[in-house]
């Protein structure tokens, strides 16, 4: 910075660019015809699943049982806290 001063040039953008930051390629930043076109179009005609009452409940129905003991353990942790709290906080 000090060599700049000294020789009377002056720091300044010369429009160069280093690396692209448009991230163009993201697929937030394809637009709606990019999100909304023809190739999407395409790809949901061609896999089409077509899945019944009984099957989507039981689908359904697996997914909470895979959530229950996530849930179970974050319940007795609450439960453990409330119970140590409420033995600290009155005596």
């Amino acid at each position: 910075m000090d060599d700049l001063k000294k020789n009377g040039a002056d720091a300044c953008d010369d429009g160069r660019t280093v690396a692209d930051m448009s991230a163009e390629w993201m697929p937030w930043n394809r637009g709606l015809r990019g999100y909304f076109g023809q190739r999407r179009r395409k790809t949901k005609e061609k896999t089409k699943n077509t899945v019944n009452k009984k099957e989507f409940r039981a689908a359904v129905a697996g997914q909470y049982l895979a959530m229950l003991p996530a849930l179970l353990c974050i319940l007795a942790a609450f439960t453990l806290l409330y119970f140590l709290l409420r033995l600290w906080l009155l005596h």
